[in-house]
C-alpha cells in the first residue's frame, strides 16, 4: 500500500507498522581537514577519500548508500563516520531504511539543519530508489524516525502518519520474531507487483484490494485494542499476499510456520516482501516461550526484539 501509484489509485488506503528494538546506528565526527572516512561495521568495510569530489566519484556498489546521502548533503567539512546495523541482511525488517534514517539524522545534527519528517521520508525513499533502480515505498522510514505503532494513511498517494504508543498496549508478551536464514529481495517483488497492477492484472488488483481491507480492519482493531481478531487478519493478509506472488513464501517460511503453529502460535506475519527474511509470530502470553523454544530447536534464530 505504500508504493505509488498503487496508493494513489486505490486511495484512501492505510499501511500499519511498528518500531522494534533491532537498532541501527550512525556516529559522525567532524574533522579539521576535508578528508572523509567511513567505517561500515555491517559490511565490514572502510572507505577513505581525500575530498568530497573523490567520494562522489566512487562507483563501488557497496558504497552507494553512503554516496547518495553525501550527495544529498554535499557537506563542506571532512568527517569520520561509523555505521552499525543489528538487522539480519535481507531480513525484511526495514534495516536498510532504518540505517538510512540514522545517517540522515547524523547529517542533520552535524549541519544543524532542521528537516520536516515528511521531507526526510521523501529524501530517503528517493535515495533507495536510486540504489535499487526500481520504484520504492515510504512506510519503512517512519518507525526509525519516532518509533511506536505507525498508522500511515495514503490519500492520493501522499503519506500522513498517526502514532500510537506501544507502552499502553502491552503487546510484547504476545510477539516473537525469527530469522529464517534466507534473505529476501523486496525491490524485485515490489516491481513485479507494481507492473502487474499497472497492467490491470485482475488477480493482482483483487489481492491489493484485499490487503487494503485488512489494513483498514487492523486500524480499527488498534483503536479498540481488540487483539482477539489479529490472527484472523494475519491469515487474510497471508492469503492475499500469496495471490500477489507465490515467491512471497518459501520452504523455510513454511517450515517455521508449521513449527510455530503446532506449538501454540496463533498466526504468522511474514515481514517485508517475503521470500525469506524474518517472520513475526503471534501467540498468547502463556504460549510464547513454548513457541520460541520449539522454533529455536529446529535451528531458527530468535531475535530478542521488543516493540519500542
Amino acid at each position: 500500500m505504500d508504493c505509488w501509484p498503487i496508493n494513489a489509485l486505490l486511495s484512501p488506503v492505510t499501511t500499519i507498522n511498528v518500531g522494534i528494538s533491532i537498532m541501527t546506528q550512525c556516529d559522525l565526527a567532524l574533522r579539521d581537514d576535508k578528508k572523509i572516512s567511513i567505517e561500515s561495521r555491517e559490511l565490514g568495510k572502510t572507505f577513505e577519500f581525500n575530498s568530497l569530489k573523490d567520494c562522489l566519484e566512487c562507483e563501488e556498489s557497496e558504497f552507494s548508500l553512503f554516496r547518495n546521502h553525501i550527495e544529498y548533503w554535499k557537506p563542506e567539512f571532512g568527517f569520520d563516520m561509523y555505521t552499525q546495523s543489528d538487522s539480519p541482511v535481507g531480513g525484511g525488517l526495514g534495516g536498510s531504511s532504518s540505517l538510512s534514517i540514522s545517517i540522515f539524522k547524523a547529517f542533520m545534527k552535524a549541519t544543524q539543519k532542521k528537516v520536516d519528517e515528511y521531507e526526510i521520508v521523501r529524501a530517503c525513499s528517493g535515495i533507495e530508489a536510486k540504489i535499487l533502480k526500481t520504484p520504492t515505498g515510504t512506510q519503512d522510514y517512519f518507525p526509525p524516525i519516532e518509533g511506536g505503532i505507525n498508522i500511515i494513511d495514503y490519500e492520493f498517494g501522499w503519506p500522513r502518519v498517526e502514532r500510537v504508543s506501544v507502552e499502553k498496549l502491552n503487546l510484547n508478551d504476545r510477539i516473537s520474531i525469527f530469522y529464517t536464514g534466507k534473505s529476501h529481495h523486496s525491490g524485485i517483488n515490489n516491481w513485479q507487483v507494481l507492473k502487474k497492477f499497472i497492467d490491470g492484472d485482475k488477480k493482482t488488483v483483487l489481492a491489493l484490494k484485499g490487503i487494503a481491507q485488512v489494513s483498514s480492519k487492523m486500524k480499527k482493531l488498534i483503536s479498540e485494542e481488540n487483539w482477539e481478531e489479529i490472527p484472523t487478519l494475519f491469515k487474510e493478509e497471508y492469503e492475499a499476499r500469496m495471490d500477489l506472488a507465490e515467491s512471497f513464501s518459501s520452504p523455510e517460511i513454511e517450515k517455521l510456520a508449521e513449527i510455530a503453529l503446532s506449538n501454540g502460535g496463533e498466526a504468522i506475519k511474514i515481514c517485508g516482501a517475503g521470500g525469506g527474511g524474518c517472520v513475526f509470530i503471534w501467540s498468547t502470553p502463556e504460549k510464547r516461550e513454548q513457541v520460541i523454544k520449539a522454533c529455536e530447536k529446529e535451528g531458527f534464530r530468535h531475535l530478542d526484539a521488543k516493540l519500542v
